[in-house]
């Protein structure tokens, strides 16, 4: 179905079968304005598996899963104005239960989740049939403006990926599209439709305020990052945890933007060989955030590399297996 913007005429092409029958409130990608459309369907669920057990109201349900309650805190500040109801997770295990338990429209995962990454989630609602439903976005998570200018060879069966510093200016737009389609059709002129396509507002249309409120909430989510993964010079048992916390958002990343390289050095022993840039780029990163005191008689990264590649073995080899 078409639907258009009231403010600025806009028109966007939906997925009316996502569209609840009671309707639902969208956010203009190009103007910024909220306008409501109608529902078009009755849902009626394919098999009683299909229907969450209890969900909050009838909004949008967005979980976000991260370690840090505080970049759940700026991710609620960021989607705030929106018709959405966040949940938020910090660990792996709970939001894989919370995912099975209520099925949420959108989740918003972290990639180096501890004790189940992000992406390993990912395969696991892909491989659920009565999970279908739930689509997800993976971030990126280092926080860096300018490292990574590719998208990610693959993305272990998410929907979409965001890097962080895009949260404040894309994440809205991103969960729109997957869970209503939402998607420009017809451009006003001026606009960009490049950023459009990205799930990016277009600056243009921003007020002084809300260009300045997303400028906050990426300062919160960089400081967050370095205040959680950066030790002082004391050693205590704080900073061997933020030690080991880099360690796992470092071997996260580099298995998001590299899948097929990770996958063929397991199958043929050369992960090191295939991967030795960005091995070193990780451990430059892990060096200068983590204190010598630290660093000394520890090995925390060479240990996130050999849990991860271990998980990865064992699933790779029950694929082939089945």
């Amino acid at each position: 179905m078409l639907v258009g913007c009231p403010k600025c005429r806009t028109r966007y092409r939906l997925d009316d079968s996502r569209i609840p029958t009671e309707g639902s409130v969208l956010r203009c990608s190009r103007c910024r304005a909220l306008f409501r459309i109608a529902g078009k369907r009755k849902a009626e669920p394919s098999s009683p598996d299909s229907v969450p057990r209890e969900r909050p109201g009838n909004s949008v349900v967005v979980l976000v899963a991260n370690e840090s309650p505080d970049f759940c805190r700026a991710v609620e500040r960021t989607l705030a104005s929106e018709p959405f109801t966040i949940l938020c997770r910090h660990d792996g295990q709970e939001t894989l239960d919370v995912i099975e338990e209520l099925r949420p429209d959108v989740v918003v995962l972290d990639v180096a989740l501890p004790t189940v990454y992000g992406f390993q989630i990912c395969d696991r609602i892909r491989n659920t049939p009565a999970l279908s439903s739930v689509k997800t976005i993976l971030i990126a998570s280092i926080y860096d403006k300018t490292k990574y200018k590719r998208e990610p060879q693959s993305l272990y069966g998410a929907d979409d990926y965001i890097e962080k510093h895009h949260i404040p200016d894309s994440l809205a737009a991103k969960i729109y599209r997957l869970v209503f389609g939402q998607k420009a059709v017809e451009p006003a002129e001026h606009t960009d439709s490049a950023a459009m396509e990205n799930g990016e507002a277009d600056s243009r249309n921003l007020s002084s305020r809300e260009m300045s409120e997303q400028e906050e909430v990426r300062e919160q989510i960089r400081l967050d990052e370095e205040v959680k993964t950066s030790a002082d010079g004391a050693v205590s048992s704080e900073a061997h945890d933020k030690a080991r916390r880099l360690a796992r958002i470092i071997v996260g990343d580099i298995a998001l933007y590299n899948q097929k390289k990770v996958e063929e050095g397991i199958r043929c022993g050369t992960f090191r060989e295939l991967l030795r840039d960005e091995i070193a780029e990780g451990e430059k990163l892990y060096m200068r955030r983590v204190p010598e005191e630290v660093r000394n008689g520890t090995s925390y990264l060479q240990e996130a590399f050999d849990d991860f590649l271990a998980q990865k073995r064992s699933e790779l080899s029950g694929v082939s297996e089945g």
